[in-house]
């Protein structure tokens, strides 16, 4: 002990700052490890009376849950005692960084208790428990040297001086935060961490009745056809092949997300320099309106997220040097697939392709010029047809002639029975198909149905099918005669359906058909479903359905759109950009007007992700604009004190 006296009263000041630091943090972090311990194992075993914890079947969730708790304690015993001298007014950078690190923390604490229970099957309490301890090791490390370096800071500095060495790598620290370089790299490791718990919660993927017979496509248990996209069962074939999984997927679809998050929260960064901002970008991701989609594997997720990555990849070009000729035409080139792919994928989404198209050719060239402008488009349109005919030949779809449906619905919804029958026999169609149409009319007319026709008033049983290439012309030849005479009624039943896509909530939540096993593929009728984080994620999402709907509704993205195409100017070096976004958004929505089958949330879930993206950016130029008024006042101010102080003041006389 007299040892340990005499050598910290001799210690270089540095190693005694470090030496207490390290002290008083072993004893917050004792003191939180107790609480995240003794709530764990009472959230999974209870008391010995119980018999079980309230959690006992959800250890992730009591860990999430313990560690929260533990939070509360570290934040007042570091702030208030292991870093009291740095202390000064809680600020937004301070909590910010706070619950960043921690939020790393729990992830690294966590995950040990799920490889654990999840991949090697382990449940017993000393297996979690030991799990825990690995896994509050790892973080207790990771927290020590984030609450030093950047948490807890005077003045963004670390008053402590510590030569040699641990001088050169603290200063190394500072000068790398100062250059703004060290906060990207967190963010991309808060998005990677996003993408995998997105993954976990979704596993093997959310697969909806589509997503299911473009699988059985993939597997090659069924042939492939034209009714769903073939490029995007094939994609998925593809992918299986290369990796085993049929989750391959739903991985790819976070991993698209997540990295044009992460660009675009690095790029948020880099203009504000607001830490909170660029945690806000990242949390879009997490939007109940986004995430409610993000592991179904859809065509219309696919689409949404391609035209995001697009959109980041232009807001990225503008940064270009002039002098970078040949990477903005890689740029082109790699935008342009994209686009190419979000028009395969979903054929109604050429008209919200061609704003971005636009944005991404002037993010680029910001003069390109009538010879640019042909080339970009002949780029485009190559990449398209080419795309399309490659996928033709690989996949051999079969023609199933989907788009009758839309005729099909106009003529059972608009005639009437007679008129059908009259309008059949002029078209010269077979009369079982005239029977099958005045049927059907008469079918949706009782059932009160507003669409979908042909999957719930036409009996596909006991009528022919009307998607025959000879019905299909018949169905033409009558839809083409008859709404011209009767384009009132047309006007009345396409506005009606439009206006349920708009002012409906249908289908704000896909969880899967995983509860039909009849209808799953053998690839995924084992794979284990966590049914408890799916229901925690089915709760969240349909909590906000509640609390807040029309975040579900294409009536209000509709009108965010709109105000972002029409107004005249932005904050900030934009503008263009968001109202091409908003030309965007405004374009596919309407383009649903003469072909929506259904009210469905997923036909307008990119104009949702855009306009939130969207609202975000503006946020963030309000943000620059206050900042630099702020920094213009305060320069203003230094610069005319020394002239308007009396002569009295300047003199050393009193006034």
């Amino acid at each position: 002990m007299m040892r340990l006296t005499a050598w910290s009263r001799h210690a270089p000041a540095w190693a005694r700052n470090i030496g207490r630091e390290v002290a008083a943090f072993g004893v917050v972090g004792a003191l939180a490890f107790v609480v995240e311990t003794a709530s764990f194992n009472l959230l999974i075993f209870g008391s010995p009376a119980s018999g079980g914890g309230v959690l006992g079947s959800a250890p992730v969730v009591a860990s999430v849950v313990a560690t929260l708790l533990a939070m509360v304690v570290s934040w007042v015993g570091n702030r208030y005692w292991t870093y009291r001298d740095r202390r000064g007014a809680v600020d937004r950078r301070e909590l910010t960084l706070f619950v960043g690190v921690n939020l790393v923390g729990m992830a690294v604490t966590a995950l040990p208790v799920y490889v654990s229970h999840e991949l090697l099957g382990l449940g017993s309490p000393f297996s979690d428990n030991a799990a825990r301890l690995v896994g509050w090791a790892a973080a207790t490390l990771l927290r020590f040297v984030a609450y030093r370096s950047l948490v807890f800071t005077r003045s963004g500095e670390d008053p402590t001086h510590v030569p040699g060495t641990i001088d050169r790598w603290t200063a190394a620290v500072r000068d790398t935060r100062r250059r703004g370089s060290l906060w990207p790299w967190t963010l991309a490791a808060v998005a990677a961490a996003s993408a995998y718990a997105v993954t976990v919660v979704f596993h093997p993927g959310y697969f909806s009745a589509d997503s299911l017979v473009q699988l059985r496509e993939a597997l090659g248990e069924t042939p492939m056809h034209d009714w769903h996209p073939p490029v995007m069962a094939l994609l998925w074939k593809i992918l299986i092949h290369s990796t085993g999984a049929v989750s391959a997927m739903a991985a790819l679809q976070a991993v698209v997300l997540w990295t044009s998050l992460w660009l675009l929260a690095r790029l948020v960064w880099q203009k504000t320099g607001s830490r909170g901002l660029s945690l806000a970008t990242l949390a879009i991701g997490l939007a109940p309106h986004v995430v409610n989609f993000t592991g179904v594997v859809w065509k219309d997720v696919h689409m949404a997220y391609v035209l995001l990555a697009v959109f980041v990849l232009a807001l990225l070009a503008r940064e270009l040097p002039a002098d970078r000729t040949r990477t903005r035409w890689v740029l082109l080139v790699v935008g342009v697939l994209f686009l190419a792919y979000a028009v395969l994928v979903r054929k109604n989404a050429f008209p919200a392709v061609i704003p971005v198209f636009v944005l991404l050719v002037l993010a680029l060239w910001p003069a390109p010029g009538r010879r640019r402008w042909l080339v970009a488009t002949g780029v485009l349109v190559a990449v398209t047809a080419g795309a399309n005919a490659a996928v033709t030949a690989a996949a051999d779809p079969v023609p199933s002639r989907q788009y009758a449906q839309i005729p099909l619905d106009d003529l059972v919804h608009v005639l009437t029975p007679a008129q059908i029958r009259a309008a059949a026999d002029r078209a010269g169609a077979d009369p079982a198909l005239r029977d099958g149409l005045a049927a059907a009319a008469t079918t949706c007319r009782t059932k009160k149905i507003p669409s979908d026709a042909y999957f719930h008033c036409y009996r596909r049983d006991i009528a022919p099918d009307p998607l025959s290439p000879r019905n299909v012309d018949a169905m033409t030849d009558m839809w083409s005669e008859q709404m011209p005479k009767h384009w009132r009624g047309y006007a009345e039943y396409r506005l009606q359906l439009f206006g349920k896509l708009l002012f409906q909530t249908n289908y704000p939540f896909q969880d899967g058909t995983r509860a039909l096993p009849s209808q799953q593929p053998d690839a995924i009728a084992d794979t284990p479903s966590n049914e408890m984080l799916k229901s925690t994620l089915r709760y969240y999402v349909l909590g906000f359905v509640r609390d807040v709907p029309f975040l579900f509704q294409g009536w209000f993205w509709l009108a965010v759109s709109l105000v972002l195409a029409l107004r005249r100017r932005w904050v900030g070096p934009y503008t263009r950009e968001l109202r091409l976004l908003g030309a965007s958004s405004i374009l596919y929505v309407l383009a649903y007007l003469p072909i929506a089958p259904e009210s469905n949330y997923r036909y307008v879930y990119w104009p949702a992700i855009a306009g939130t993206v969207a609202v975000l950016l503006i946020v963030s130029a309000h943000v620059v604009r206050r900042r630099t008024k702020a920094a213009g006042s305060t320069a203003t101010a230094e610069a005319e004190t020394p002239d308007t102080r009396p002569a009295e003041a300047l003199s050393g006389r009193p006034a």
